[in-house]
């Protein structure tokens, strides 16, 4: 008897066992599994050191910025960004290098860059050859996006709408000042890289559209590298200059207004292309000799944000506050611009529809997302919406949305004396003609 239960409670006993061993399998099936968390890798790629430091290490706080905001707040929850920065050196030889390293090193899944025309057009070679999307977020050289490329994409205007800008300022301060446009003396002045050569194209066609080519007496080029522009600036004298429009780097930009005080050169107006001349460190440079003069420009502290979408001026007053908590002082306009791209464009969007409308972040699905893009006016820090032409373009990559940009003036050498004066939904208040001293 004995052993007869024993045997019946084995029987027991293993098919308790088994029934366990089902409903643990079940509850092991049946329970929601945590997301495998998905590693995305950015290439950041700029100028920290060299000649263009100043402009590049502002864009790498704007990016770096951008990239630990969207990840406090969790919006892809199951995305873990990683950053791995690369230096120019401000040399498009070494820009092209870093790319490569990025890219076949690193394994990053995108390159955001470059500040620069030179740079971006020698990582753009680089990105397209190993298929890897490259997102522009500064650089304006017309021919970037011309070439045919189908892995880079540009979120600000081409140089050409610098030079359109300047113009249309330029024809609207004659006629509040009751200038005679037509008897004025015009310069076209620039550093002979692509971003120079870029926006004096925009300066020369402008001009051309407003039937005043007449009045370009010259087009001067010279290296941004030079240490003495003397030559330049006395034979602008010479030929009774009243109106210089200008592209520069920080240097040649500082060097041009000390430079033309000291040979007593006194143009009626200054109309400076960004760069070297928005750049608060030429105006604590040159002191009060920056006021007066106008700039193609972004401050994003001095111009009028009413037509931004309530959320991204909700994004500004956000950025503002993690950025000087971070680095103790408000970002210029290159960082404002950079960390814009990347948080409302890159992150908001491309990455967001990659994952949620291709399936996965990959190279191919980074670059289709790109394509996909429609952020309407008002969208980013800068204003203007953002929509890329598509490959079968002759602007493929360009941002269609990317035309205009304020004209700012200098009122005083701090960084808060650019205001936009120009046109009037950007600006905090007319302009002012103020003489060269």
């Amino acid at each position: 008897m004995n052993k007869a239960l024993t045997k019946v409670q084995a029987v027991l006993i293993a098919v308790v066992i088994v029934i366990a061993a089902v409903a643990a399998v079940g509850y092991y099936l049946l329970i929601p599994k945590q997301a495998e968390k998905k590693t995305v890798k950015i290439g950041i790629l700029f100028p920290l050191t060299g000649a263009m430091a100043p402009f590049g290490q502002d864009c790498l706080k704007g990016v770096e910025t951008a990239i630990e905001m969207f990840t406090n707040q969790n919006i892809l929850p199951n995305v873990e960004i990683v950053s791995v920065v690369g230096d120019s050196q401000s040399s498009p030889t070494i820009a092209a290098s870093e790319a490569e390293r990025l890219i076949t090193v690193e394994g990053v899944d995108i390159i955001i860059g470059s500040y620069a025309g030179p740079l971006a057009m020698s990582i753009a070679t680089v990105a397209e050859r190993y298929s890897t999307p490259m997102f522009e977020v500064i650089a304006a050289p017309n021919e970037l996006c011309t070439r045919g490329y189908t892995w880079v994409f540009r979120f600000g205007p081409a140089g050409l709408y610098y030079g359109y800008a300047a113009v249309d300022f330029l024809v609207n301060f004659t006629q509040r000042m009751n200038w005679n446009i037509n008897e004025l003396n015009i310069a076209v002045v620039h550093e002979d890289g692509s971003y120079g050569t870029s926006c004096a194209d925009g300066d020369v066609e402008r001009l051309n559209y407003y039937n005043l080519s007449g009045i370009i007496k010259t087009r001067e080029r010279y290296s941004s590298a030079s240490t003495d522009l003397s030559a330049l600036i006395t034979r602008l004298k010479t030929m009774n200059i009243d109106v210089v429009l200008i592209t520069s780097y920080a240097a040649d930009a500082q060097l041009f207004i000390r430079q033309s005080n000291e040979l007593g050169f006194r143009p009626r107006m200054i109309i400076g292309h960004s760069a070297g001349y928005e750049l608060p460190a030429t105006a604590a440079a040159v002191g009060s000799l920056i006021n007066g003069i106008f700039v193609v420009g972004f401050p994003l502290y001095g111009m009028n944000l009413q037509g931004l979408q309530t959320e991204v001026k909700n994004d500004v007053r956000e950025f503002t506050n993690y950025y000087q908590s971070k680095y103790g002082g408000l970002p210029a306009s290159w960082g404002a611009k950079a960390f814009s791209a990347t948080y409302h464009v890159l992150l908001k969007v491309v990455l967001k529809t990659a994952l949620e409308k291709y399936g996965d972040i990959t190279k191919e699905n980074i670059r289709k997302a790109f394509l996909d893009v429609d952020i309407p006016d008002g969208g980013t820090f800068v204003g203007f919406g953002v929509k890329f032409y598509p490959p079968q373009n002759p602007k493929a990559g360009d941002n269609m949305r990317a035309t205009y940009h304020p004209v700012c003036e200098w009122f005083n050498p701090t960084s808060s004396g650019l205001i936009a004066v120009y046109p009037p939904a950007l600006a905090l208040q007319d302009p002012i003609y103020i003489p060269r001293p």
